[in-house]
């Protein structure tokens, strides 16, 4: 560990995703240029006693208003799809007009009771509108996490009796589809496939999933881009594996024209998942929309993939934190050696010590030796909150022609490297985010 480069930032020190604040880089406290004008930050929104936002309530009453979605469902996929939809459309407005009180998970479990409570009034009246509800708690059990879902299935337990006899009393009321018992049952095959960009910094997992029985076999799209944070761009269900694969490459953009899904043939290959920021706590209010549709049916995803796993004998690796235990030498010494070799003299050790450690420190393992210009941007925002000195000064006169090493390690097109350095310089024109605009 260099003390040099640990030593370069004063203002805020690094600080691991789950203390990343609203809106901000928890990196050096440097602010994304897009989230300029966030108000407050999660820790200040989640500190001090909780109270019940004001937000649930309306929440609560949308989803459960628009429960009636749910009837045109055929089948357990489809209604599976219309839940999530409901719930990331109140995430999508409660993140981007109130901006308080993001928890998500104790709303989750609210709007579970109150589920609940309208089927079991409805069930008293004697009306068949007890239907939509219901079947929306068994949505809830299929995309919860396994602490939401058994909520969720603890509800349906407490219902089934009184529902089966409703059903049996009122003729008008449609029988119950078998496939309805399969929702919370959802689970991981153990297929798995991944895909990355051309950068080798926009990344995709895709796993097979089912209900019992074979029954509504999909795949599920994780859209990680780790160009800094490792963070999920974008998910969603697909009817295999082309169909997920083509949506990726649509999403990331020309950088992923020529991916192609590979079989994942070890656990070690899906650390990416288990690294991604998923929590109350990294949301920041810049989401796409699809990534706060299954906000809450990606964890779930993680959690059944990680059960296939280990069922198949080959469990998820165990995750170490990503700001401990660096050494930046060997990189420092091989970008020295390529610096010498194309320019005649030596570079400062210090300043190249002090960037192969941010460059480095927090970043997926997988992806350490990889550049995009989005990555590039990223370092570059952290690199400003440096002390100024002229240790600093000289880093980022290197950062051009560390970027330019990096990009042909990899073997990337001139094209590509030619982005990335213009990222380096600052230039205008440059792409905005890692890939195509995130959908």
């Amino acid at each position: 560990m260099s003390p040099v480069s640990r030593g370069r930032k004063t203002k805020k020190g690094k600080k691991p995703p789950s203390a990343r604040p609203i809106g901000v880089s928890s990196r050096a406290g440097s602010r994304q240029p897009e989230q300029q004008n966030a108000p407050a930050t999660v820790s200040q929104l989640l500190a001090g006693r909780r109270q019940q936002p004001d937000w649930f309530g309306p929440s609560t009453g949308a989803v459960v208003d628009g429960a009636d979605m749910v009837m045109a469902a055929d089948g357990p996929r489809r209604l599976e799809e219309v839940a999530a939809q409901l719930l990331g459309g109140q995430l999508r407005r409660v993140l981007r007009e109130e901006r308080a009180g993001l928890w998500f998970d104790w709303w989750f479990a609210q709007l579970t009771e109150a589920l609940a409570a309208r089927v079991r009034d409805e069930l008293d009246r004697g009306s068949g509108v007890w239907e939509a509800p219901w079947r929306l708690l068994h949505g809830l059990a299929s995309i919860g996490s396994p602490a939401l879902a058994s909520g969720a299935q603890a509800a349906l337990r407490s219902l089934a009796a009184d529902v089966a006899k409703a059903s049996r009393a009122d003729a008008a009321v449609r029988s119950q589809p078998q496939w309805l018992e399969t929702l919370p049952r959802i689970a991981a095959t153990g297929e798995v496939w991944q895909m990355r960009d051309a950068y080798g910094t926009r990344l995709a997992v895709i796993a097979g999933c089912e209900y019992p029985g074979g029954a509504d076999p999909s795949v599920f799209l994780f859209d990680i881009d780790a160009c800094g944070f490792v963070e999920l761009v974008n998910a969603g269900v697909f009817g295999d594996v082309p169909q997920a694969a083509a949506a990726w490459r649509s999403m990331v953009g020309e950088t992923a024209d020529d991916a192609q899904p590979v079989p994942a043939e070890t656990a070690e290959a899906l650390q990416r998942l288990l690294y991604c920021d998923i929590g109350e706590e990294t949301l920041h209010g810049t989401e796409s929309d699809a990534a706060l549709d299954n906000w809450f049916r990606a964890r779930r995803r993680i959690h059944d993939l990680a059960d296939a796993l280990g069922r198949r004998g080959m469990p998820l690796p165990e995750t170490r934190s990503l700001y401990r235990d660096i050494d930046e030498t060997p990189t420092a010494q091989a970008f020295t050696t390529w610096y010498v070799t194309r320019h005649g003299v030596q570079p400062d050790s210090e300043a190249v010590a002090a960037l192969a450690y941010e460059w480095i420190e927090g970043i997926l393992p997988e992806t350490r030796h990889t550049v995009s210009p989005h990555r590039v941007r990223f370092h570059r925002a952290l690199m400003n909150d440096w002390i100024d000195d002229p240790v600093t000064a000289a880093a980022k006169t290197l950062l051009p022609d560390w970027v330019r090493w990096y990009g042909e390690q990899a073997g990337l097109p001139e094209h590509l490297v030619g982005r990335a350095v213009a990222a380096a310089t600052g230039s205008p024109g440059t792409p905005a985010d890692c890939g195509a605009a995130l959908l």
